[in-house]
């Protein structure tokens, strides 16, 4: 579907748009037609409902919960929650436009596209059954879906209008060779904030000013112990009577399905490729079958004479494929030879081949002997699916009968009540870290009313009911409890400010002409040359690679300003000590950097050029609609 936009979009720009659209749909599940009491925002006289923006901020404050592994600052909150909503009103503007313009999107194209989404399908095909539960599982219908999706798809036809329409000028593309292929001489010295370690003190008003500063840095981490219920598909299997009687009863009805084997075919052959001079690799074709039919060794003369480095060292040897395996005009000549027959040369897509039939292996059904140790697993499965579905109904009402309490379920059901303590916004115990369990526990429903969660499905084979028992929110932490960890902070603080008041020191002293090996041993550093670098990194061969901060840095600081001059500067290393570094010379880029082909030049700043237009584009949407936020909106969260 949409077969036409989708030979039109690609590259990092069109990737980041449908990207974003997946993202959306398929993991938020946002709704964004629900019905809500007041908006988000409005943009143009169209409201952003409420519900939506606070179910993306949810999926949103989970991701950043599981990233930090502590409690978001509340700066943070306030800069996410912000760039959300703007976010949203983005999309309202892209939206507007885009009707406004009149790109439409059949139905046909719908479909199609839907059948391409990669969460909707399983083992590379779309799956109805998985469209579906994912559709339940977020409380949605298919026409919601689908109406927000073709919205999407509308938008992506306008935002690819625009970076099919943006070009790159002759000169811009030299300005880019010159830069990107750009060689420097250059050499460096870290100056380790560790040296400067024993001459920094910490007082006691410097102990409390941080703690009043930062104390949202140190707050405990909120926790909730839990009671659960699980159902796992393995456990069912596993619990499966499985008899001989039952077994050959399984394999009589998927015997013909599951067991049957087609003809294969085993063959050798020798591959002359056909380069630029396809008579010639004909024509040497023809010389070795002639002396294959005459009776020379097959194997040796693949071994002397085949192009293809797969098979060559085994003299030619294919193995044994079905016919499907083989192209087509290959498979259609050895699936009509004779055993030992051979027959060519046969031209493909690769060259000439020379074939020799080995041997063939009739279609066939595997016997009941023959997969009886496969078949068991699989009958397992087959009969656990039945009664997981069951049993994961059962546990559904009976959670629901029961909503306060896990102990009369877990006995209709035959279960055992499992606890977690301590679980919290990142997880925790035999629970792991996943999303739904984490937003089901600290939900208004199970978390402030005490309820049963309703059944969590976790991947294919596993649910969980859980409730909680306890909760203990995030309070402050004492001075007295965190002193130490201030203490340190402000040493390490302390310290990496001292070493980069010495390293500027020392290159101010480079830029006066002062060597920097010299000036680097007056602070107990060594100097490291790396000469020939790239942007990438060195390109002298077995150099020792740079790490990126002061690899960027150099390339960021001004050319020497002439011969004999150097431009010295100072790059603070992820590690927080800082490095002196010293550009010696500057050699632009040229079109042989890049092996005389600039199209892949070309193409990535036309990509950076799509997306600096398109947000242009966006900022032009903003200044001429009228946009009023409902920035209190999230004043409960």
């Amino acid at each position: 579907m949409l077969q036409k936009i989708r030979e039109r979009i690609s590259g990092p720009f069109a990737i980041f748009f449908l990207g974003a659209i997946a993202v959306v749909f398929i993991f938020w599940g946002v709704q964004f037609e629900s019905a809500v009491n007041s908006a988000a925002a409005t943009v143009n006289g169209k409201d952003i409902s409420q519900e939506a923006v606070r179910r993306a901020w949810q999926e949103r404050q989970t991701e950043l919960q599981t990233q930090r592994r502590d409690e978001l600052p509340p700066e943070l909150v306030k800069s996410e929650q912000a760039r959300l909503l703007d976010d949203f009103i983005a999309r309202e503007l892209l939206v507007q436009r885009a009707h406004e313009s009149g790109y439409r999107v059949s139905d046909r194209e719908l479909a199609e596209s839907i059948t391409r989404i990669p969460a909707l399908q399983v083992d590379g095909k779309f799956s109805r059954d998985r469209y579906a539960a994912l559709l339940r599982q977020q409380g949605r219908t298919e026409p919601e879906f689908e109406q927000e999706y073709r919205r999407d798809l509308e938008t992506s036809q306008l935002t690819n209008a625009i970076a099919l329409s943006s070009f790159v000028t002759p000169g811009e593309l030299r300005r880019r060779v010159e830069l990107q292929g750009e060689m420097r001489d250059a050499a460096y010295a870290v100056v380790p904030a560790a040296g400067f370690a024993a001459q920094v003190q910490v007082t006691p008003a410097e102990i409390t000013a941080y703690y009043d500063k930062n104390k949202s840095q140190f707050m405990s981490q909120e926790k909730v112990a839990l009671q659960y219920l699980q159902l796992n598909l393995a456990d069912i299997a596993a619990g499966v009577q499985v008899t001989e009687d039952a077994l050959k009863k399984y394999y009589d009805e998927t015997a013909a399905e599951r067991n049957a084997v087609p003809e294969r075919r085993k063959a050798a052959h020798i591959l002359i490729e056909t380069g630029s001079d396809d008579a010639a690799a004909s024509k040497k074709a023809d010389a070795i079958l002639a002396r294959a039919k005459a009776g020379e060794d097959f194997a040796k003369l693949a071994q002397e004479n085949s192009d293809d480095p797969g098979s060559k060292a085994a003299g030619g040897d294919l193995g044994w494929a079905p016919k499907e395996a083989y192209v087509q005009p290959f498979s259609e000549a050895l699936f009509a030879m004779k055993k030992g027959e051979i027959r060519g040369p046969v031209k493909t897509q690769f060259g000439y081949h020379i074939i020799r039939l080995e041997d063939i292996e009739e279609p066939h059904v595997r016997s009941f002997d023959e997969v009886r140790t496969e078949l068991e697993p699989e009958f397992r499965r087959d009969q656990a699916q039945a009664l997981f579905y069951e049993k994961s109904q059962q546990l559904a009402d009976e959670s629901f009968a029961s909503l306060s309490e896990l102990d009369s379920v877990a006995k209709k059901l035959g279960m055992t009540v499992q606890t977690v303590d301590g679980f919290t916004r990142q997880g925790g115990g035999a629970l792991g870290n996943d999303r739904k369990v984490i937003e089901a526990a600290f939900s208004n429903e199970v978390l402030q009313e005490r309820q049963n969660s309703p059944p969590l499905q976790i991947g294919e084979e596993s649910v969980v009911v859980l409730r909680v028992t306890d909760h203990q929110p995030s309070m402050q932490l004492p001075l007295a409890q965190v002193q130490e960890q201030i203490v340190t902070r402000l040493r390490e603080d302390k310290a990496r400010a001292a070493a980069t008041g010495a390293a500027t020191a020392l290159a101010k002293r480079v830029n006066t002409g002062e060597p920097l090996a010299t000036a680097a041993a007056s602070v107990g550093s060594t100097a490291v040359a790396s000469p020939s670098l790239s942007r990438r990194g060195p390109t002298v061969e077995g150099a020792a690679p740079m790490v990126p901060e002061l690899l960027q840095a150099i390339f960021k600081a001004p050319r020497p300003a002439g011969a004999g001059k150097v431009s010295a500067g100072v790059a603070t290393l992820a590690s927080g000590d800082p490095a002196v570094f010293v550009v010696s010379s500057a050699t632009p880029g040229t079109p042989a950097v890049f092996g005389g082909d600039l199209a892949e030049q070309a193409r990535n700043l036309a990509t950076q050029n799509a997306s600096i237009e398109f947000d242009a584009y966006l900022a032009e949407l903003r200044r001429t609609a009228k946009i009023k936020r409902n920035d209190k909106m999230f004043a409960a969260e």
